[in-house]
């Protein structure tokens, strides 16, 4: 499925619509360029989950956690170079709780849970992107309902 969003703030309200369906064990595997908008989809994911927070980049960090009901954990393995960072990283608990979200995700993608949600996103111009939702198994139907009710309400 791809969805067109043609503004930060269409990109921000997609992130919203998924975030308000998602539930704890929830790994989105996020594919796309520098500048692609992959931060500011999490952004809305966050507002969707309630998160208040201010969300940014986890580019020099690796990781940010956002406590909340159910919390987020925001990855970015830009930086890591080999897959032990990622068991340095305790990074198989966090996948089994909370929605984590994983930027350049590819990188190690033997390492992502078999119903990880995959979207790729597409700059198509300088605020223009396509969405492309690979759904997964059983556990993402009511996030492909959102997503198919957005689709048409825009």
């Amino acid at each position: 499925m791809d969805i067109v969003t043609q503004s930060e703030q269409e990109t921000i309200n997609l992130g919203m619509v998924i975030g308000s369906a998602l539930h704890s064990g929830d790994v989105l595997a996020l594919h796309g360029d520098l500048g692609a908008g992959k931060t500011h989809f999490v952004q809305g994911i966050a507002r969707g989950m309630g998160i208040d927070a201010n969300v940014v980049s986890p580019t020099f960090t690796i990781l940010n956690f956002y406590e909340h009901d159910i919390p987020l954990q925001h990855f970015d393995f830009y930086r890591l170079e080999e897959e032990y960072e990622l068991d340095d990283l305790g990074f198989d608990d966090y996948v089994t709780s909370g929605v984590t979200v994983i930027e350049w995700s590819e990188k190690f993608s033997d390492r992502l849970p078999d119903d990880a949600l995959h979207i790729t996103i597409k700059k198509t111009s300088l605020t223009g992107r396509v969405f492309q939702f690979q759904f997964i198994g059983d556990r993402w139907l009511q996030v492909e309902k959102e997503v198919q009710k957005y689709a048409i309400s825009h």
